[in-house]
């Protein structure tokens, strides 16, 4: 072999990379790699979730934003076509009463969205912490499912 050691110190350090065990530096850095490899799972997959509902947010709000334009065509449409102002007020209470619908659906969607990322958080932090601390378990309140859809009635 070309190397040899020539202190007591320079052979336990080329056994402490041959020996499985390692040194106790060895044990600690695959500890924190593990620590680590944990915590960034948990970081990625909460942005992964949290972006498949940010959409699925988006994607609803948008989709109100859109039947509430046309609504409003149909329902200017109407009024213009009217026969006489009252009819056309008619017309427009209903658009505005689809219109409050919306917003209410607005509304609820923000709050199951902010009740959804703070479970995401929770959820990424006790994987990182190894779940909840009993001391802290009776501070914590888990998000229910939220209720299902609130039925819109169409304005149109």
């Amino acid at each position: 072999m070309w190397f040899q050691a020539t202190s007591p110190r320079e052979d336990t350090m080329a056994d402490s990379t041959i020996s499985p065990a390692g040194t106790p530096l060895d044990r600690q850095a695959e500890q924190l790699r593990g620590q680590f490899r944990t915590q960034s799972e948990a970081f990625w997959e909460f942005q992964d979730r949290l972006l498949d509902h940010m959409e699925g947010i988006s994607r609803a709000w948008f989709l109100r934003r859109h039947e509430g334009t046309h609504a409003a065509l149909k329902t200017a449409s109407r009024m213009w076509a009217s026969a006489s102002p009252a009819d056309a007020m008619q017309e427009y209470a209903g658009w505005a009463n689809g219109s409050i619908e919306r917003l209410t659906r607005d509304a609820l969607d923000a709050q199951t969205h902010v009740a959804t990322i703070a479970d995401l958080l929770l959820n990424a932090t006790h994987k990182v912490m190894g779940g909840p601390s009993e001391a802290g378990q009776a501070d914590i309140m888990t998000p229910t499912d939220a209720d299902p859809p609130v039925a819109m009635r169409n304005a149109a």
